[in-house]
């Protein structure tokens, strides 16, 4: 959740948007061209990628500053990148977000360098809820 939240604080939509137009804008300025080719296209989407995978590292980043004063385990999340690793995913240039094993070493460093203390997960919460289902 504080993930979600970061991107929502650090306005990612919004950057990535006025990033990407002003790629645009200044394509148009260099090359006096009104419309990019398909391979201009490309080649910003490609830039674009970038920015996403940036805003998702400081998204997971900031998910563990959020958690670190409380209880809970600032890194928690990286339990769920440590599941996605060895799964097949595109090369990282084309991918809008970083590797799942560099996210967990971040969020796990990050917490290291916050000297984070919180253990509690909601694990038997949610044992108790799958076994409803």
């Amino acid at each position: 959740m504080g993930h979600e939240i970061a991107h929502a604080a650090m306005r990612h939509s919004t950057r990535n948007l006025t990033k990407v137009y002003g790629i645009q804008v200044l394509y148009q300025i260099i090359t006096g061209k009104a419309e990019p080719g398909l391979l201009e296209q490309i080649a910003i989407s490609v830039v674009a990628l970038k920015f996403s995978r940036d805003h998702e590292t400081e998204a997971d980043e900031n998910s563990v500053t959020y958690l670190c004063g409380t209880t809970y385990n600032a890194a928690g999340a990286a339990g769920f990148f440590k599941k996605m690793q060895g799964q097949p995913s595109p090369p990282a240039f084309l991918s809008t977000h970083p590797d799942p094993g560099n996210r967990v070493l971040n969020m796990e460093k990050r917490k290291t360098e916050l000297g984070c203390k919180g253990t509690m997960t909601n694990q038997s919460a949610y044992q108790a809820i799958k076994a409803k289902l």
